[in-house]
């Protein structure tokens, strides 16, 4: 009797974690703008994407390897969202980004590089959709119906600021595997004034304005550095593991550049000028 009792106050426990989970409660949220996405094992937001299986059940996958097509390099790091295309069914289904709060920035964009490969005479269909609530109809703000063979930057789609979550869908009409990498979504502010630090400044960057080279200098270790270009795309990385070293930036245009560097303490953002 006890264990019957037992039983039915854990289903009961079970079930009501669960149902918090469905309507959102534990969601994780991006609040830390720009936010770039490359879906590679390690990444810390990859696990809340989430799929929406708008025709038939083909799902996205995380690949070093697209399942048709021959592409077996990523854009950045190793992997990258794979959508299949292998039947002539038009299935449709939506990679869906975890929630957003992008009350921090001001004229919030997405972008992302893409490979929509033709199979002759078959091209699949790439769009790009945001909403403003867990239950909200979608919006589609873009699409691509093209032979993209190579990487290929979306260039900076814009986004309400209400925007809660966004969806990259692709359809398949039987052409090649559908790449996507490197997802950024950022706010325009952010070349045109300095990022709010949430800890005590750690790293020093000279000279500034600069024109070939960056140097940094910290008192804790720089485990990785960053430079975001005034739409919030990353356009530099660099694995560092040091108190100091010096970034080749002479190849960047003249302009305002974002750069954070983490390290213990936590991720840190300079505003740089480039000559």
């Amino acid at each position: 009797m006890k264990t019957k009792l037992f039983s039915k106050i854990l289903s009961k426990r079970l079930y009501f974690a669960v149902a918090l989970f469905g309507i959102g409660l534990f969601n994780a949220q991006i609040t830390s703008f720009p936010w770039t996405e490359t879906f590679e094992d390690n990444s810390p937001t990859r696990g809340d994407w989430t799929q929406i299986y708008e025709v038939n059940n083909m799902s996205w996958t995380f690949a070093s390897t697209s399942s048709t097509g021959s592409v077996s390099t990523a854009y950045e790091g190793v992997k990258f969202a794979n959508y299949p295309g292998t039947s002539h069914n038009f299935d449709k289904t939506k990679l869906v980004s975890p929630v957003l709060n992008l009350s921090s920035v001001s004229s919030p964009t997405v972008s992302f590089h893409y490979i929509n490969k033709l199979w002759s005479p078959d091209q699949n269909w790439l769009r790009v959709f945001y909403r403003t609530s867990a239950t909200g109809a979608w919006t589609q703000v873009a699409e691509f119906h093209s032979n993209i063979t190579n990487w290929t930057s979306s260039g900076a789609i814009a986004i309400p600021s209400t925007t809660y979550q966004i969806a990259i869908e692709c359809e398949t009409d039987y052409g090649y595997s559908t790449l996507v990498d490197a997802v950024v979504v950022s706010g325009a502010s952010l070349g045109v004034k300095d990022v709010t630090k949430s800890v005590k400044s750690a790293i020093s960057y000279y000279p500034n304005p600069v024109e070939n080279v960056l140097n940094y200098k910290s008192s804790e270790k720089v485990s990785e550095i960053s430079i975001y270009n005034s739409v919030g795309q990353k356009i530099q990385h660099h694995k560092t593991d040091a108190n100091q070293g010096r970034l080749d930036v002479s190849e960047l245009p003249s302009g305002m550049y974002i750069v954070t560097g983490k390290t213990a303490l936590g991720t840190e953002s300079f505003k740089m000028i480039k000559k």
